[in-house]
């Protein structure tokens, strides 16, 4: 299975919101932001960087336009019924940003209406409801991966930095999220990790990315603390990329991402993999939960608040030495 195919789904869905600036627009929809100068703020985005990102999650079927006022120039944008089921995605970036930030502080507190209680989102198998844990998944290939063949986005951005300002209004929520796993080859390195690839030639087989790109990609999340480096050869000097508990944290977001491309950007070939409820040993699906009243956590359910909250568990890890080979 040493394929991006391998990965099909989370790809898929990475072509079309796996930047920087898309995920900013994602986390202000959620939070009721409609129109251009509000996002341009919010974000600090370059018009030309905005206005790319919002033509293409309509594109895509993410966002739709819709005018406001009488003047045929005001437009708002608006979340589909595909956008929205972006959520859990969204609420996987705010679970480990809350948990993990430190430069930027910590995200608004989210409470369920449900219950009024503050959200602390809990992933669960829709067949057996039983909280989701990392070592009680398994699985197996798809029929997708065995075509050779695998759609890219027609798309190429260029690094994320162009910020146009930096004044006040400017939101960092999330901004430890985006910055460490906001681009597609970061996030598919990520999910490379959960699948057992640790080894610096076996990444970039099964990714086909280039080598620059991968040592890159590399220092980021040994930078970030996401990933450790391991010796398992001397001559010449080996290592293996392990992730951290940080770094294992982020399960939640990478399988959201990749349940949002099984279901909304299908391939014709079926899935590329299947994942299995070692618990009820059903195929697993996921649907994130309220840790306190067990119900569903939905977009419309929630407020958010400004007040301050209480840090989480979290345990930030020291940064460590750039990659090697």
């Amino acid at each position: 299975m040493r394929s991006i195919l391998l990965f099909g789904e989370t790809a898929r869905t990475l072509n079309v919101i796996g930047d920087r600036w898309s995920l900013l627009i994602l986390r202000d929809a959620f939070l009721g932001v409609r129109r251009f100068e509000e996002f341009r703020r919010r974000t600090g985005a370059a018009r030309g960087t905005l206005a790319a990102r919002l033509n293409a999650l309509v594109t895509n079927g993410v966002i739709y336009k819709s005018l406001y006022g009488t003047s045929r120039n005001r437009l708002e944008y608006r979340l589909t019924e595909k956008g929205l089921a972006i959520y859990p995605v969204a609420l996987g970036m705010w679970r480990w940003e809350n948990r993990w930030s430190t430069e930027f502080g910590l995200p608004p507190r989210i409470v369920h209406r449900t219950c009024a209680h503050s959200v602390e989102p809990v992933l669960v198998c829709c067949e057996c409801n039983e909280a989701i844990r990392l070592d009680e998944i398994d699985c197996e290939a798809g029929p997708a991966t065995k075509h050779t063949a695998t759609r890219r986005s027609g798309v190429r951005r260029r690094k994320a930095t162009s910020i146009e300002h930096t004044g006040a209004g400017i939101d960092t929520a999330l901004f430890h999220t985006v910055d460490t796993v906001g681009d597609r080859w970061t996030a598919l390195l990520v999910v490379a990790l959960f699948f057992g690839l640790h080894r610096y030639d076996d990444i970039s087989e099964a990714l086909g990315i280039a080598t620059n790109v991968l040592a890159d990609r590399l220092r980021k999340l040994l930078s970030t603390g996401v990933i450790e480096q391991q010796l398992y050869a001397l001559k010449p000097p080996r290592y293996e990329y392990k992730l951290t508990e940080k770094g294992r944290d982020l399960f939640p977001f990478t399988f959201a991402l990749h349940e949002w491309g099984s279901r909304w950007l299908p391939s014709e070939f079926g899935p590329s993999i299947i994942f299995r409820h070692g618990v009820c040993e059903k195929k697993l699906r996921s649907r994130l939960t309220c840790g306190a009243c067990s119900m569903q956590l939905d977009p419309h359910d929630v407020d958010i608040s400004l007040d301050v909250q209480p840090r989480r568990s979290g345990r930030v890890t020291s940064p460590a030495r750039g990659p090697k080979r």
